[in-house]
């Protein structure tokens, strides 16, 4: 049986079979495609892929939500101390301590390190100057896939 598990909701999944990656399912302007085995498949809807293959898709697990700490605008995991907007890349910077010298970048990110691309909640500054990143965004949906 081949699960899929999403990455980003009604927009794309991992295809995965006994815990090893064995393609995707990617929404595109007509419908989604699903590349599976060094194979593209074209459908219509999800019903359509349920119905001609036999892949499983998983509910998108809840995301838990910041307890309501910001830095303009964005969500924060924590307290944000020396809160600071950094005009020339547009980041909503703070720290996690008061005299702390480990910067975080406020909302979320896709930040691709070594070819796979993830969505990553308040990073490290460290990691986005190191790594392309889109971003930030208000919600982890905000992203796509082309």
């Amino acid at each position: 049986m081949i699960t899929a598990k999403p990455v980003v909701k009604n927009k794309f999944w991992i295809l995965r079979e006994n815990d090893q990656k064995v393609g995707s399912v990617e929404s595109n302007g007509n419908g989604f495609l699903v590349r599976m085995y060094n194979q593209e498949s074209q459908f219509k809807t999800i019903k359509t892929i349920k119905n001609r293959t036999d892949i499983s898709f998983e509910d998108a697990p809840e995301r838990k939500r910041a307890q309501g700490f910001e830095v303009n605008g964005f969500l924060t995991d924590t307290k944000p101390h020396n809160a600071v907007y950094n005009v020339k890349h547009r980041l909503p910077l703070f720290t996690k301590k008061t005299k702390s010298k480990s910067w975080y970048a406020a909302g979320y990110y896709q930040i691709t390190i070594n070819g796979t691309t993830e969505v990553h909640f308040c990073p490290k500054l460290i990691l986005l100057q190191r790594y392309n990143y889109r971003g930030p965004v208000h919600e982890p949906d905000g992203f796509y896939y082309k």
